[in-house]
């Protein structure tokens, strides 16, 4: 398909698709002589993109993702979370320990912790 309907499809503009691609977030069409070819491929990213965009995703961050995705990372390694980590016994959830032990921390370290408060003005 040409830009032209890739964009029709998408239900956008052929100045977005451009800038899209310019920003690598879809990929540059195949080119068949002078003319740009685009397949299905290029029709699910582009409506993956524009489905983040509408859901709030910036530019930057669904760049970050289409690079996660590309490099085979998992939602886990784009978070940093690990995954399958074993839930913290409800003393450790109530001290906030588990927290630490995560970070290589063990129960005999000495750990400083900041508790926000919140502070409430006295009018008479």
């Amino acid at each position: 398909m040409t830009i032209d309907e890739l964009a029709r499809l998408g239900r956008t503009t052929t100045r977005h698709v451009r800038a899209l691609q310019t920003r690598g977030l879809i990929p540059h069409p195949h080119l068949v002589g002078r003319t740009g070819v685009y397949d299905e491929a290029h029709l699910q990213r582009l409506r993956a993109v524009l489905r983040l965009q509408r859901q709030g995703f910036s530019l930057a961050a669904i760049g970050a993702l289409v690079d996660a995705w590309q490099r085979g990372a998992t939602l886990d390694d784009v978070l940093g979370l690990v995954a399958g980590h074993a839930p913290c016994d409800e003393d450790d959830d109530l001290f906030g320990w588990a927290g630490y032990e995560g970070r290589g921390a063990t129960r005999g370290d000495d750990v400083v912790s900041v508790v926000p408060t919140t502070l409430f003005a006295q009018t008479s």
